[in-house]
């Protein structure tokens, strides 16, 4: 099945990118680092005492050609991938043929530079890692085997004196009595940008792992519809809290609210509506309550607000305030008149000495939630020792 074409991604969602687009990057940037390669030999042999010394003349015509054939390539392959990008097509083969030629030309460098170069090194270490971020393992690891046997099969026909080592160069320009600046400048100045384009991928793999689990948290904790708490945050929260109202003695009060004959909004208007209204109410309530409050969503129209340090008479306030407010709001349908919603609430409080744990806190909110049901809807209760529960 072709993959599905996307809109451009910047950079930093390049792990989102389609092979054909990950394999077009990899083309540009790789023919520029060519380039670089085949604009060095070009200025080496004509303009500086290094090429006279250490480069011969066969081997730096073998290198040239080497290097001028990778350009091409890398240029041919970069034009095949912005008519691809350019007319929204894939090419399974396209991805291909860039990660075997990406094996390819520095297979090339390596053989007429010495394999023992630390480009080569680098290459070695940086290409599968970078590899295997932007394209999946199979394809990268059949790459890479091929290209070690051709490495391994170079060095031994290398050993038997087939080959010549290093044909481009005719002495060597690091040795014991011996260290030619040009040359490692040179390859410190070729190592630097494959460098940074391993540490660019690398970076946007590490940025995503963060991201990514940072997403994963998040949606461990939070209710995906409203984006509110959910019932595990809420619940870790709520423990913090009294834990915290026990050692300074400060009540903390708990809150169920459940929206009143919220499914025959959805029987009526249908679960569109009925998300809509559960974000109104989200909305809502985040307005209403106080900056140190929190809110949850625990069940389908249900919702959790914890009151630190509040009291029975703090508390009523502030749930009347949201009572309050959602009946006066308005929900919109298209095609109909707007209609209002209303809601119960259940309402505990812990003071000093309480050492009920936060279900059973909870559970005594869920009872004056049932009580304020039973007494009509629209109106808050609250748990009371002596009355079981108390409507307000």
């Amino acid at each position: 099945m072709p993959a599905v074409d996307r809109n451009p991604l910047p950079i930093t969602d390049l792990l989102d990118w389609s092979d054909r687009d990950k394999s077009l990057l990899l083309s540009v940037l790789t023919g520029l680092l060519m380039l670089g390669f085949l604009g060095w030999l070009l200025f080496t042999v004509n303009y500086t005492r290094f090429g006279e010394q250490f480069l011969s003349v066969e081997g730096a015509g073998l290198a040239r050609d080497i290097f001028l054939f990778n350009v091409i390539g890398w240029l041919l392959l970069s034009c095949w991938g912005m008519a691809l990008h350019k007319t929204k097509r894939h090419s399974v083969a396209y991805p291909n043929v860039c990660i075997h030629f990406f094996g390819f030309s520095f297979l090339g460098i390596g053989y007429v530079m010495g394999l023992y170069n630390p480009i080569v090194g680098l290459v070695l270490v940086g290409s599968p890692l970078t590899g295997f971020i932007l394209f999946d393992f199979k394809r990268v690891t059949c790459s890479l085997v091929i290209h070690t046997v051709m490495v391994l099969a170079i060095y031994a026909l290398i050993v038997q004196g087939k080959l010549q080592y290093a044909p481009m160069l005719k002495a060597d320009p690091v040795t014991k009595d011996l260290v030619s600046v040009y040359w490692v400048n040179s390859m410190i100045a070729f190592a630097t940008p494959f460098l940074a384009m391993v540490f660019g991928f690398t970076y946007v793999l590490l940025r995503r792992w963060q991201i990514r689990e940072k997403q994963i948290r998040a949606l461990a904790v939070t209710d995906p519809l409203t984006g509110l708490d959910n019932r595990r945050a809420l619940f870790d929260q709520f423990s913090y809290e009294l834990a915290r109202s026990r050692r300074s003695g400060n009540p903390v009060s708990v809150c169920v609210m459940d929206l009143d004959h919220f499914k025959q909004i959805n029987d009526r208007y249908g679960h569109a509506i009925g998300d809509k209204v559960l974000l109104m109410v989200a909305r809502v309530l985040r307005d209403c309550l106080r900056e140190t409050d929190r809110i949850g969503r625990i069940g389908g129209e249900e919702f959790m607000l914890l009151m630190p340090e509040t009291d029975q008479q703090g508390a009523e306030k502030v749930i009347e305030r949201c009572r309050q407010r959602l009946n006066d709001t308005p929900v919109e349908v298209e095609g109909q008149a707007p209609f209002h919603i209303s809601a119960s609430f259940g309402v505990t409080c812990s003071g000093t000495g309480d050492t009920l744990g936060e279900e059973q806190l909870f559970s005594r909110a869920d009872q004056a939630l049932y009580l304020a049901k039973e007494a009509g809807r629209n109106r808050m209760a609250f748990w009371s020792l002596s009355q079981e529960a108390v409507p307000a």
